[in-house]
């Protein structure tokens, strides 16, 4: 099935308008749905017949409507069928007898192979279901995978009412499933901490579940440590250690949960509930901070890039300086008293002189500036430390980062230090 064709899948009705290619497409016959369709008794059968099979073809379902049908799909179906449609009609007008579209509901459905859902494929759809949920979090993706899915197995789609009903079984089941995981791997004295945690109140009066959902407003020193602030709270409680086997959908979808709720509401939620969400929710916090940690970073690094470049002077005019060369060669070969070795010694030591005079570079003179203006984050950096990053071996940031450590710039708590976000100028200053 083509993306596009999701958008019908589910209908109650008909469109109001159908592109040439989209009747092409489903109001278009096989031999043997043609066949079908010829042995009924009368033009009116027939296209009514058509009608529910072109239907069922497009959106999954049996066409239960008896409003008025667009003319495009009456002229149509009877050029395909070679009859004559009617100019305006319902198919209220069509089945006098309610047997008789019932009876066409039915051909339908056993010309094109479509049928309800027996018990055993309702629970195969669940566990379906009970596995997507865990890569998707919106209930709008889920309702179209299960409408998708189930055109896919020829299995009529249902009202949104009961796919909904079979969504809520599959979290539900997901629910549980998750908590008995949490519960499996996470000490009970963990998670008790964790729910203590965010009910507790911090020095401001702000309550602890909010602090750590508030996200930076700039990326200054002082909120930086305030993010790593943070890291360290939830490196304290242990977060780092745990629900890694979780997938992000179901972190993100249980941690946005507990958010959206104020933390007097959350901490009535029943259990298992409450322990998934509150689990969720700090697993979520310290990868998005630590998210935010490295972006802002990144972004005052660049600050004192700027800065340093702003407060360095324009570069020397190095077309004044050759000029003057010129003009010392050109009065040395003027000289003609001067013997060919000597005047050899004379330009060798002009030459050398000027070299040794020659003026630092732009890109020397902001590497040296940068040198003096990474004093005042020296703290950003031990801090930096402290963290276990990871990345490859042969990665040249690792390389930065042990030559930092090896030289006593910064120092970190972890013996096994994999990678670190740092700047060109701590490569500069390896190199030189």
């Amino acid at each position: 099935m083509q993306s596009w064709h999701t958008t019908y899948l589910g209908l109650k009705d008909l469109p109001r308008e159908l592109s040439a290619f989209e009747l092409q497409t489903f109001f278009t016959f096989s031999r043997a749905e043609r066949a079908v369709i010829d042995i009924r008794r009368t033009d009116t059968h027939m296209l009514g017949l058509a009608l529910h099979m072109g239907f069922l073809r497009m959106s999954g379902r049996s066409l239960n409507t008896l409003r008025i049908v667009p003319i495009s799909i009456w002229k149509h179906l009877g050029q395909e069928l070679g009859v004559r449609p009617p100019e305006l009609a319902s198919l209220k007008a069509m089945y006098v007898r309610g047997r008789t579209l019932f009876d066409h509901q039915q051909i339908a459905q056993e010309t094109l192979g479509f049928h309800w859902m027996t018990e055993h494929q309702r629970r195969a759809f669940v566990r379906v279901m009970r596995d997507e949920v865990t890569r998707l979090s919106d209930k709008d993706q889920l309702l179209t995978f299960g409408r998708r899915w189930l055109y896919d197995h020829k299995l009529l789609i249902e009202h949104d009412r009961a796919l909904r009903s079979q969504i809520v079984a599959a979290l539900d089941l997901l629910e549980s499933d998750t908590s008995a995981s949490i519960a499996a791997t996470v000490p009970s004295d963990t998670l008790d901490k964790w729910r203590r945690t965010l009910s507790e109140f911090r020095t401001d009066g702000q309550i602890q579940q909010s602090w750590f959902w508030e996200a930076p407003a700039k990326h200054s020193t002082v909120q930086i440590a305030q993010v790593f602030e943070r890291i360290d709270l939830l490196y304290s409680l242990d977060v780092h250690k745990h629900l890694g086997d979780l997938s992000d959908p179901i972190v993100r979808r249980y941690a946005r949960q507990l958010a959206s709720r104020p933390p007097s509401v959350g901490a009535r939620i029943k259990e298992p509930r409450r322990t998934v969400e509150v689990a969720c929710f700090l697993r979520y916090c310290l990868l998005t901070t630590t998210d935010q940690a490295i972006l802002m970073i990144q972004r005052r690094v660049a600050d004192l890039w700027r800065m340093a470049r702003e407060e360095v002077p324009d570069t020397v005019n190095w077309a004044v300086l050759y000029k003057k060369l010129l003009t010392d060669l050109a009065s040395i070969t003027e000289q003609d008293k001067l013997a060919e070795g000597e005047l050899r010694a004379r330009v060798v030591e002009l030459l050398a002189a000027s070299q040794q005079a020659k003026p630092p570079s732009r890109a020397s003179l902001v590497r040296e500036r940068l040198f003096e203006g990474i004093r005042p984050v020296r703290s950003l950096l031990a801090e930096i430390g402290k963290l276990p990053w990871q990345a490859e071996e042969d990665n040249p940031v690792l390389i930065a980062l042990k030559q930092l450590l090896k030289e006593g710039l910064i120092k970190s708590t972890h013996s096994d230090v994999r990678a670190l976000k740092v700047d060109a100028i701590f490569m500069g200053r390896m190199k030189r």
